[in-house]
């Protein structure tokens, strides 16, 4: 029976070793392929106090007179440090941050639970406000555009509406509007989507769910995991490609992949209240900073009927809507050499070199 135990063991360990072998191959191919190559390129990845706890952020372009896209990551803790083949191609007409906000990634792991402060939307608007202004002295910019996606859209669309000074444009993609209505509105589409291919089981797993409101976060996720029942291209990006790029990721020790999923816990208990509650229309409608939307015409997480309904009533000293034929949640993955033509396209004269500007 030991000697079954030990052989047992040693396959278990082989095996182990071979995949850690494997993941450390694919990181160094990945690490050569994701390289900053050009002579007025920039790689930096450092620890930023903000907020009075210390914050990673990740700079990279191919060219340091880019002008600056802070990107602000969706989901309440899902860290976008990993997606470098996405990014890698903004990086030709964009300096492109990246910002594990507290409670997310390496900075969940650098300041773990007890290290992180205040845990509330408002603490990570100031902190994003705070980022802003030591990237304008870092990189020797005036004004940065912002990008927020999907709940990362939540602090964008709030960061833009309080400092205008900060930002030549604000550019929301899937685009969260009023929390209360989107998951409404979000159910309905999916279980209509589900009726209509006839998803007998989904129907009924979506029907136990229930509608929202939702008691706490792992409700809630039950309802969004039902996305890639309704959506192809969000299932492959989700169930393969994203979790591939973080597996494979350069950037990712074992330990920042256990910090990865440990940060959407800490972040998902702590921040559910603030992020259902958040209403747009309680910002006001009116904006200093121009404003751009680029939304997947075919979204059901983030509806894009409401978010065309909003857009709608804003004003702003300049304004522009994309709607991306056939594209559903995730549309910057899933489609990213057609999204980064829209988001260039749309900025115009913002994406121009501008050192110092």
């Amino acid at each position: 029976m030991i000697a079954v135990l030990l052989e047992a063991l040693a396959v278990v360990a082989a095996l182990v070793c071979a995949a850690l072998a494997y993941r450390a191959f694919r990181q160094h191919l990945n690490a050569r392929a994701f390289a900053t190559r050009t002579r007025s390129g920039m790689d930096e990845a450092l620890f930023v106090r903000i907020g009075g706890i210390e914050q990673w952020v990740q700079i990279r372009s191919e060219d340091r007179a880019n002008p600056v896209v802070l990107v602000l990551h969706g989901s309440m803790a899902l860290s976008y440090m990993a997606f470098a083949p996405i990014f890698q191609h903004w990086e030709k007409h964009f300096t492109v941050v990246q910002w594990d906000r507290r409670g997310v990634g390496k900075t969940f792991g650098h300041n773990r639970q007890k290290g992180h402060g205040e845990m509330s939307l408002e603490r990570m608007v100031l902190d994003g406000i705070e980022l802003a202004e030591w990237l304008r002295k870092r990189l020797q910019k005036d004004k940065l555009i912002l990008l927020g996606h999907s709940m990362g859209s939540i602090v964008g669309v709030a960061m833009a509406k309080r400092r205008p000074d900060l930002f030549k444009a604000y550019v929301g993609t899937e685009q969260v509007v009023t929390m209360a209505r989107n998951e409404g509105k979000s159910y309905e589409m999916m279980l209509a989507r589900l009726r209509a291919a006839g998803d007998e089981k989904n129907i009924r797993v979506l029907e136990r769910i229930g509608p929202p409101p939702y008691a706490n976060a792992r409700a809630w996720g039950a309802k969004q995991r039902q996305m890639a029942k309704v959506d192809a291209a969000y299932r492959r990006a989700a169930r393969r490609t994203i979790p591939s790029m973080i597996l494979f990721s350069p950037a990712y020790s074992l330990k920042d992949l256990f910090d990865f999923i440990a940060g959407n816990h800490f972040s998902g208990s702590h921040l559910f209240a603030d992020w259902m509650a958040f209403d747009a229309a309680r910002l006001g409608n009116r904006f200093e900073t121009p404003v751009f939307i680029i939304q997947g015409e075919a979204d059901v997480m983030t509806p894009t009927a409401l978010v065309e309904e909003w857009f709608g009533v804003i004003e702003a000293p300049k304004k522009a809507f994309v709607a991306i034929e056939r594209g559903g949640h995730l549309t910057m993955f899933t489609m990213p050499d057609l999204f980064l033509e829209k988001l260039v396209a749309i900025l115009g004269p913002a994406v121009a070199k501008d050192v110092g500007s």
